[in-house]
C-alpha cells in the first residue's frame, strides 16, 4: 500500500511490507535530524482536518432530472476512537527497540491523541513458552497515560533463545478480549519484534490468531526490528497477518526508530468511507458510486454522487443529508443537499374586445440553470375559436435565468352586445420544472354598449292624430328630422290649427353601435311651432311659439359613465279667449278652463327615460298635446338592464 505523508512525526523512513529506505525530503531533513538526535521526543505537524467536500449541495432541477456532484472526503490522520495496543516481543535481543519506545511513550501516546482526542491505550508483551510467562497485560485498556508510561516500563529484554517465539498466542489472546476494547472504537495492535512465531504455539495456530483478530475487528501493525534474516516475516506470518487485518507492515525498522515506526504504522492504517443517505424526502433519491472507498487514513476518498428528482414532484424544496461514515462510525462529515424544483404558473388575462389581444403572463418562481421548455395552448370555454379569439400553440423556452415569458392570444372584435366570455391557455409538455398553476383564464370583456338611445319628438296630438313626428318608433333612436308649414286638426269638439310645425331628434355620434361608450355621447328630441289656436266649447286659447326639448347625456359618475337627463319648455305667449295671460320662462303651471285645464311646461321623469310637453289641454272628451320630447334608453338581450353609456 503506498504511504502518504504522515500528519505528525518526520516522514517515514520505510514503505511500509518493502524494506527499503524511502528518500528524505529537504523539508523534512530538521525534523529528522532531531529524531536521530534524541529519543525523548517525537515532533509533529498539526492533523489534518477531517472533512467532505462540499458540504453543502444546492442545485435546482426539474421533475425527472438529476445532477452530478463530485465529493471529497479527507479522512482523519488516525482512525477515528482508537484502541491502540502496544505488543511488544520482550526476548532477549530486544533491548534497543523497547528502549526506543520506552523513551517515547509520551510522544507515541500525545501525538495519537492529539489527532484523535479520545484514543485510549494497552499495553502487552510476549516472550517465548519456556521463559517465565508466554504473554503477559502489563496494562488493560485506559486513557490515563501515566498508566501507560508505567506498563511500558515494566518491559525488560529476557529469554527468548531460540528464534521463533509465541507472538501467535499473543494476538490470539488480544483478539479473545484480554486488553480489553471499546465496543465502538477503532481497535489497532502495534507489535514489533524481531522474530517469528512457532506455528503453532500453545494451541493456537496462526490462522486461529487471524481469526480471533478478525472476528473482534482489529487491525494489526507489524514493525518488524531490524535483524538477521526476514524476522517477524518468516515464513510469511507477518505479511498474512497484516494482509488479512486490514493492517499494515514495516520491515527492516533500525531499533532506535521502532517508535516512529508505530505511529508511521498508525497513520497508514486502511479506513473506508461509506456514505450513508440518514434523511432524504421521497421525492429526491441520492446515490454515490462507489458505494464505499478504503483508503489510507489522512487520505481523500472520492465519489460520484447523483442527486436525482423523481418524475411527477410537485414544485417546492427538498433536502436529503447524507453521512460519509469512516469505518461504519458517524463522525460528522455529513453532506446536507438542498433542491429546488422550480414551479411554472399560468397567470390570468383580461382584455376588451377592442384591444386587438389577451396577454398572458407563464412564469416560473426561480431561475434555473438549464432550459425549461414547455406548450402552451389555448382551450375553448363561452369564448370559441376562431369567433371569439385566435386559437393558439407555441412552444415556450425558459434560457437558464429566464422566469417570465409573454403569451398573446389576438382576439376578434364585432359589434354585438354580449356577455362576458372566457376561454384558458393551458401549459403542457413542461420539462425542467413542475406545473404549479397550468391553467390561466382568458376574459374577453365585451365593449359594445350595454344598450341602444330611445328619441322621439312630435309637434302636436290631437286626439290621437300627430302631424309631424322625428322618429315615430322611439327605439332605437335615430336622427330624423320632420317640417310642415301648417296644420289644421279637427275632433268634432275641438280644432286646432298650427303653424310652421317642426321635430327633430339627434345623436352623438351618428351611429354609436360603431363605437365604444365615451363621455358626451348624447341624444336630444326637439319640438317647435310658431303659432297655436285651439277651439272648444267656447274657449279659445292663442299660443306663441312653442319650444320643447329632452336629452339624455353619457356623464362620469361613481361607477363609471352613467347617463344624465334634462328637459325643458318654452311659450312666448298666451291669450285665453283673447285675454293675455302672463308665463314666466319654463316654470310649470296649471291654468283652469271651463271646459278643464290646461297645464304647461310638465316635465315626467322615469327610470330609464325623460318626456317633456309644452302643452297638454285635458277637456271634455279630448286631450291635445302640443311640443313633446322623448329620450330615453333600455338595455339589450343580454344586459337587460343596462345602458348604451355602459359597454
Amino acid at each position: 500500500m503506498p504511504v502518504a505523508r504522515s500528519s505528525f512525526g518526520p516522514p517515514p523512513l520505510f514503505r511500509p511490507g518493502s524494506g527499503k529506505r524511502r528518500p528524505v525530503r529537504r523539508t523534512a531533513v530538521l525534523a529528522l535530524a532531531l529524531w536521530a538526535a534524541t529519543t525523548t521526543a517525537v515532533s509533529a505537524a498539526p492533523p489534518a482536518s477531517a472533512q467532505v467536500d462540499p458540504a453543502d449541495v444546492e442545485v435546482v432541477l426539474g421533475p425527472g432530472q438529476s445532477a452530478q456532484v463530485a465529493k471529497k472526503v479527507t479522512t482523519p490522520a488516525v482512525p477515528p476512537k482508537p484502541d491502540l495496543v502496544l505488543l511488544a516481543d520482550t526476548t532477549g535481543s530486544m533491548g534497543a527497540a523497547i528502549a526506543s519506545v520506552r523513551a517515547n511513550a509520551d510522544a507515541v501516546t500525545g501525538q495519537v491523541l492529539s489527532a484523535q482526542p479520545a484514543a485510549q491505550f494497552a499495553v502487552a508483551e510476549y516472550r517465548d513458552t519456556g521463559d517465565a510467562f508466554a504473554f503477559r497485560v502489563d496494562q488493560a485498556l485506559t486513557a490515563d497515560r501515566d498508566a501507560v508510561r508505567a506498563g511500558i516500563g515494566r518491559w525488560s529484554a529476557s529469554g527468548g533463545g531460540d528464534t521463533p517465539e509465541s507472538a501467535i498466542n499473543a494476538l490470539h489472546q488480544i483478539g479473545q478480549g484480554a486488553t480489553g476494547f471499546r465496543p465502538d472504537s477503532t481497535r489497532i495492535v502495534a507489535w514489533f519484534g524481531d522474530a517469528p512465531s512457532h506455528d503453532p504455539v500453545l494451541g493456537r495456530s496462526l490462522s486461529d490468531a487471524i481469526g480471533a483478530l478478525r472476528s473482534a475487528g482489529v487491525r494489526v501493525v507489524a514493525v518488524n526490528v531490524a535483524g538477521a534474516g526476514s524476522g517477524l516475516d518468516a515464513g510469511g506470518q507477518a505479511s498474512r497477518i497484516t494482509r488479512e487485518t486490514g493492517g499494515v507492515l514495516l520491515n527492516q525498522v533500525p531499533p532506535d526508530q521502532v517508535a516512529r515506526a508505530i505511529l508511521d504504522g498508525v497513520r497508514e492504517v486502511p479506513v473506508t468511507v461509506t456514505p450513508r443517505t440518514t434523511s432524504c424526502d421521497a421525492r429526491l433519491s441520492v446515490r454515490n458510486e462507489p458505494s464505499s472507498r478504503t483508503v489510507t487514513s489522512g487520505a481523500k476518498a472520492e465519489f460520484a454522487e447523483t442527486v436525482e428528482v423523481k418524475p411527477g414532484t410537485p414544485a417546492g424544496t427538498y433536502h436529503c443529508t447524507v453521512d460519509y461514515q469512516v469505518d461504519g462510525r458517524s463522525l460528522g462529515f455529513v453532506e446536507r443537499t438542498k433542491v429546488h424544483v422550480p414551479g411554472v404558473r399560468v397567470g390570468d388575462a383580461t382584455a376588451s374586445e377592442g384591444d386587438g389581444q389577451a396577454v398572458f403572463t407563464v412564469s416560473l418562481d426561480r431561475p434555473s440553470p438549464k432550459p425549461v421548455t414547455l406548450r402552451a395552448s389555448t382551450s375553448d370555454g363561452s369564448a370559441v375559436a376562431p369567433g371569439d379569439y385566435a386559437a393558439t400553440s407555441q412552444v415556450l423556452t425558459f434560457a437558464p435565468g429566464e422566469t417570465t415569458k409573454a403569451v398573446a392570444v389576438p382576439l376578434v372584435s364585432d359589434t354585438v352586445d354580449e356577455l362576458d366570455e372566457t376561454f384558458a391557455l393551458r401549459l403542457g409538455e413542461v420539462a425542467g420544472a413542475a406545473v404549479s398553476d397550468g391553467e390561466g383564464v382568458g376574459t374577453i370583456l365585451d365593449d359594445d354598449r350595454d344598450g341602444v338611445f330611445t328619441c322621439r319628438a312630435s309637434v302636436a296630438n290631437v286626439a290621437g292624430i300627430e302631424p309631424v313626428v322625428a322618429n315615430p318608433p322611439n327605439a332605437p333612436c335615430a336622427e330624423a328630422d320632420q317640417t310642415t308649414l301648417q296644420a289644421n286638426l279637427g275632433s268634432g269638439l275641438l280644432n286646432a290649427r298650427l303653424k310652421a310645425l317642426s321635430a327633430r331628434t339627434d345623436q352623438t355620434p351618428d351611429d354609436p353601435s360603431a363605437s365604444r361608450a365615451a363621455e358626451g355621447d348624447s341624444v336630444v328630441s326637439r319640438a317647435l311651432v310658431e303659432t297655436t289656436t285651439l277651439s272648444t266649447l267656447g274657449v279659445s286659447v292663442e299660443l306663441g311659439v312653442i319650444r320643447s326639448e329632452a336629452s339624455v347625456t353619457c356623464v362620469a359618475g361613481g361607477h363609471g359613465l352613467e347617463p344624465r337627463f334634462s328637459g325643458g319648455s318654452t311659450i312666448d305667449s298666451l291669450k285665453v279667449n283673447g285675454v293675455p295671460v302672463t308665463v314666466v320662462g319654463s316654470q310649470p303651471v296649471t291654468i283652469p278652463l271651463v271646459v278643464g285645464s290646461l297645464r304647461l311646461n310638465s316635465t315626467e321623469r322615469t327610470a330609464d327615460g325623460l318626456v317633456q310637453r309644452a302643452v297638454v289641454l285635458d277637456a271634455l272628451l279630448v286631450k291635445v298635446v302640443v311640443g313633446e320630447a322623448r329620450v330615453g334608453y333600455r338595455g339589450t338581450d343580454a344586459h337587460p338592464g343596462g345602458n348604451p353609456c355602459q359597454g
